[in-house]
């Protein structure tokens, strides 16, 4: 007979836990990844293959469109020999800095604004209305106060970030279910620990999302600011390339442009799923991809 008999003090053998994600859905997981990747490979070899028969055939101007023939030669000479590296190095200061000043803030001023009624009765008007601004185009106002330099750029970054993230933390503190604080009450959790145990969980998708969209905007903010001034960066290369109508240099220009903002949104990915490890577990179960 089995020694587990209910309502006996016998000692019970530890049973091995679950697998979270079973084996064989990893395998589809990652069958379905790599099919991912071979349509995307396919979708950029159509769109490249017929950029390049339009320009050959003089369906599309190429002095307007170059021909990838051109522009990715263009691009990799600029790479091996470091031009086109060092003004992507200013322009990934700039957004690095701004990104960072934009995020700090932004966390701290959701907090707040999510822990104060106060606060947030009397400055969700004003955020609310700075946020309706168009930023870009108060960057020349930008350059007359802090100069052609880089800090120039990084305030219009903080500007485009900053509320962001500051919307999107409010919103992620303030989706913790009535429930599980009420739980946390009765059983006598002080407020920090409420805070970290149930409210942060809560909120870091919400979090994240925002972090992850202001990365993009801040990029997006160096890269138009430095084509504004003219003198730094790629987007200064890029505004000088246009302004000569040398559409291959551009277009150069801007396959390292793209290549970056990838690499540099992926890293941020990166960073979510493992610091959300547990949500990307959960969504997975529930969609079945």
């Amino acid at each position: 007979m089995s020694d587990l008999v209910l309502g006996t003090d016998a000692p019970v053998a530890d049973e091995p836990a679950p697998r979270l994600v079973p084996r064989g859905a990893r395998r589809l997981v990652g069958r379905g990844g790599l099919r991912a990747r071979l349509l995307q490979l396919a979708a950029l070899a159509v769109l490249f293959g017929s950029w390049q028969l339009a320009a050959s055939t003089r369906v599309l101007n190429p002095a307007f469109v170059s021909e990838p023939s051109r522009f990715f030669p263009a691009f990799w000479r600029g790479v091996t020999r470091g031009d086109l590296m060092g003004l992507m190095g200013t322009t990934l200061y700039e957004t690095v800095a701004g990104f960072v000043a934009a995020s700090v803030l932004g966390l701290l001023a959701g907090y707040v604004l999510a822990e104060s009624r106060l606060a947030d009765t009397v400055t969700r008007p004003f955020m609310t209305g700075f946020n309706s601004l168009p930023r870009i185009a108060l960057a020349p106002l930008f350059v007359l106060w802090f100069g052609l330099g880089s800090t120039s750029r990084i305030v219009l970054i903080v500007s485009l970030g900053f509320f962001i993230v500051a919307f999107n933390t409010y919103a992620g503190l303030q989706s913790v279910q009535r429930d599980h604080l009420l739980l946390a009450r009765v059983l006598g959790a002080k407020r920090w620990e409420r805070f970290r145990i149930f409210v942060l969980p809560s909120a870091a998708p919400a979090v994240f999302a925002g972090l992850q969209l202001a990365l993009t905007y801040a990029f997006l903010g160096a890269v138009v600011g430095e084509m504004l001034t003219g003198n730094q960066g790629l987007g200064g290369y890029l505004a000088l390339e246009m302004g000569t109508f040398n559409t291959t240099g551009f277009f150069g220009g801007l396959v390292l442009l793209v290549l970056v903002a990838l690499v540099v949104s992926g890293a941020m990915r990166v960073v979510e799923r493992r610091a959300l490890r547990w949500h990307v577990i959960e969504r997975r179960g529930t969609t079945g991809s």
